[in-house]
Formats: C-alpha cells, sequence, structure tokens
C-alpha cells in the first residue's frame, strides 16, 4: 500500500459542492489555494509600532475622558472644608501612603460608623507633564504586547480587532477596578467609569494596530 505522505493530491480534490452554505464558499477558496510546498502566510504585526500608535490611542482617549467630558468629576467629590482634613493628617500620618480606617477609633457604635481609604501624598500632587509621560509609557508599555497577541490571529480583520480589543478592555478593566469597589469600597460609578474607558480606548486602539504591519511571517505547517 502506498504511503500516505507518497499520495498526490489536487486542489480540485477538495473543492465542496452542493447545496450553499455560509462557510463553503471560504473553505473552496482556502482548499484551491492550498499549497504543501510552501506554508501558509498571515500579515504579522509589529508591537514597536503597535506600542507607539495603541498606546497613543489609549492614552488620548484617557486624556479626552478625564479633561473634555464630564463624567468622572460627578464621581470626585472636594470636602467643605479642607484645611482640618489636611491638619489631621499632617498630625496623624506620619509619612506619604495608603492609610485606612476601619471604624470610629473611638470603638464600633453602630453598622454606619465610617470607613476610610486615603492615599496620601505629603509633596503634593506633583507635575502634570511627568505624570502624563509616565502614563503615556504605561499605555504604550501595554500596546506592545497586546500588539504582539493581536499578532498570532491570522486574517485579523478592523472588526476582528475591535471585538478582540473590546473584550480585551473589559478585562483589564474589571479586573483592575472593580476588587477596589469590593474590598476599598469605592464608589461603583467611579470603577465603573474606568471599565468603560479601557473598552473603548482598547476598542480604538486595536482598530489601529491592526494595521501595524510587519514583514509577512509564515504559520508553522500542520503535522
Amino acid at each position: 500500500m502506498q504511503a500516505l505522505s507518497q499520495l498526490s493530491y489536487t486542489p480540485e480534490s477538495f473543492l465542496l459542492t452542493g447545496e450553499s452554505q455560509p462557510y463553503r464558499d471560504t473553505l473552496n477558496r482556502y482548499y484551491t489555494n492550498l499549497s504543501y510546498n510552501t506554508p501558509m502566510e498571515h500579515r504579522c504585526l509589529s508591537p514597536w509600532k503597535g506600542a507607539v500608535v495603541g498606546g497613543l490611542i489609549a492614552f488620548i482617549w484617557s486624556a479626552v475622558s478625564w479633561m473634555a467630558l464630564p463624567f468622572h468629576d460627578k464621581t470626585i467629590h472636594t470636602f467643605a472644608d479642607a484645611a482640618p482634613v489636611v491638619n489631621a493628617l499632617e498630625g496623624g500620618a506620619p509619612s506619604s501612603g495608603i492609610y485606612i480606617l476601619m471604624n470610629d477609633p473611638k470603638g464600633q457604635t453602630a453598622p454606619t460608623d465610617p470607613f476610610l481609604f486615603i492615599s496620601y501624598h505629603k509633596a503634593g500632587w506633583g507635575s502634570m507633564g511627568s505624570s502624563m509621560a509616565l502614563g503615556l509609557l504605561i499605555q504604550m508599555i501595554g500596546a506592545f504586547f497586546w500588539t504582539w497577541i493581536l499578532g498570532k490571529i491570522p486574517g485579523l480583520t478592523l472588526k476582528d480587532a475591535a471585538l478582540y480589543g473590546c473584550f480585551f478592555g473589559i478585562c483589564i478593566g474589571a479586573l483592575g477596578s472593580l476588587p477596589n469597589w469590593v474590598w476599598w469600597k469605592f464608589p461603583f460609578g467611579f470603577v465603573a467609569l474606568y471599565v468603560v474607558d479601557s473598552v473603548i480606548a482598547w476598542s480604538l486602539a486595536s482598530m489601529a494596530i491592526s494595521h501595524c504591519y510587519a514583514s509577512a511571517c509564515a504559520l508553522p505547517k500542520a503535522g
């Protein structure tokens, strides 16, 4: 019996006939163009290009969301009189860091005793320029790795990239922000906006990343 590896097939022998089905044309095109002498190729993505393009888009959306849109401002409140609060922190917080108050320091007397979660930085907020530069760098690092993942998907279309970006945004937004709502009692609206921002930012960024092509690369042969 002739060995299976020695059998010769022609693309025409794989053509599917019969009633039309949504996937039949796609399979026919694949088998018609199939070659066992050359590996199947697809357009690879460049993580370096994706880091710049995707990182910039994610950063720009974040800036627009925080600086131009009103939604985040509605989730943040200011103190009616900040001076006593600052004085109390200066006296009771010896250094910068995270401070929590689980209940009234005099002893819990009611279920509604306050809970405080404070991010305290004695030197002040700092430079806007350096904070924006660091924020952009973080987005670019994330875009680099996300481009590498997207580049592993053969035949990636613009619609596919948007859908994958949407799910990616949901994952990083929910897993990165919702635990603060659960454990540290951040307001739900505050963390929900982070999830929404992540979904929008990475959907847009992924569509742009899908066109950050590198050289064509070969997929490994089956078997």
